[in-house]
């Protein structure tokens, strides 16, 4: 299949025209936590952004983009953010916005200065993100002889397993035999491969989300997937995705699906396999919508999620499936309705809906036929 959704690219560009540009005020941004005890913290520093972004990318995706930052400047941002750290940290994920090894992103002389940066703190361990078709041998090669050992992971987006998802629900604009090669390099290096993973998928049913993670899922760690991260979906300013949801095509998951894939994937793949992310919003600048329950249960869901992202413990996991709640309710009811269209249907009422509230009517109507065509011959 070519994953390649030229429509969807199109529009990206065209909803993404006059974002806000988070990285046009700020160089670098922290976020610190625990996990079983030990500290950790992402720092991301201030690039022009994610090249598959700047082609319109991914449906539900904006983690801003910037302008153009000499690669001076970037290892500068990383020593500024650095400094504000009193403590060495267990764990730091070092990373643009989009992918550290692409060099249209993070230029080599960059990257080499950011790794030197890294080498000589005295934080333990490192980590950074990156899309599966920058990973190459090389790259890695050139990472580990100046982080060494202290290189612990690497974060790759793979979002879902299945093709067809990815390309006409997503546009990840990603074949599945460049992450399975991906994975296989980092294996090479002794690097542990973690994958995030996307809960809220558009056009998706509740249920077929549910089944869509969880397979997902299981399909990354048979290719050798060391963590998988949960994203449940937030809907962002300047997204095709933030288009859909004000004209009711979309609504963010319910924290109840994400306990539900929990459940689902069963204590042992939970606790060594498996991480949350995302399941609030972290008070990022542009989000509009969140995934959420209710306001009876909210706060006790959050403390549980919180428990188990801090502490691994599937104990909070079995205690947020004993809760009720009419929320939940509602949920269950969701679960267990057949939708009204199949998804294929579902996709293109999307589709004809964003080309004519982005005023892409023209193009649209010269090669409706052609997509929906190549749409329903790629259906597996």
């Amino acid at each position: 299949m070519n994953t390649r959704n030229e429509f969807l690219f199109r529009l990206g560009r065209i909803a993404k025209k006059d974002r806000k540009e988070f990285w046009g005020k700020h160089n670098y941004s922290i976020r610190r936590s625990k996990r079983r005890g030990h500290l950790e913290a992402g720092l991301w520093f201030r690039t022009r952004g994610c090249r598959h972004d700047h082609k319109g990318g991914c449906i539900m995706c904006d983690y801003s983009s910037g302008p153009y930052t000499a690669p001076d400047n970037m290892i500068s941002y990383v020593r500024e953010g650095l400094e504000t750290f009193n403590e060495p940290y267990n764990h730091l994920l070092v990373s643009p916005s989009g992918s550290m090894l692409d060099e249209w992103e993070v230029p080599i002389i960059a990257r080499e200065g950011i790794f030197k940066l890294l080498k000589d703190s005295k934080h333990e361990t490192f980590s950074f993100e990156t899309r599966v078709d920058t990973i190459t041998q090389e790259k890695m090669n050139q990472s580990k002889d100046l982080l060494e050992n202290r290189l612990l992971k690497v974060y790759i987006g793979l979002e879902s397993a299945n093709p067809w998802i990815s390309k006409y629900c997503i546009n990840k604009d990603l074949p599945l035999y460049s992450f399975q090669q991906a994975t296989r390099i980092l294996k090479q290096f002794g690097t542990k491969t973690a994958v995030n993973i996307l809960l809220g998928t558009p056009f998706l049913s509740p249920l077929e989300d549910i089944q869509n993670v969880v397979q997902s899922l299981q399909w990354a760690l048979e290719q050798g997937a060391d963590e998988c991260y949960l994203f449940p979906t937030h809907v962002k300013e300047a997204t095709l995705l933030f288009y859909l949801y004000q004209k009711g095509f979309y609504s963010p998951p319910s924290l109840w699906s994400l306990v539900e894939v929990l459940k689902r994937i069963g204590s042992q793949i939970a606790q060594d396999h498996t991480r949350l992310s995302w399941y609030t919003s972290y008070g990022a600048f542009n989000v509009v919508a969140s995934p959420t329950t209710c306001k009876n249960c909210h706060e006790k869901i959050i403390s549980l999620l919180d428990r188990f992202a801090k502490y691994g413990e599937f104990d909070a996991v079995q205690e947020l499936i004993g809760i009720e709640c009419k929320c939940k309710d509602v949920w269950r009811n969701q679960i267990i309705q057949t939708p009204s269209s199949s998804l294929a249907d579902r996709v293109i009422n999307g589709y004809d809906f964003l080309a004519k509230e982005l005023l892409l009517n023209d193009w649209w109507k010269n090669n409706r036929q052609t997509i929906l065509d190549e749409l329903y011959s790629d259906l597996p």
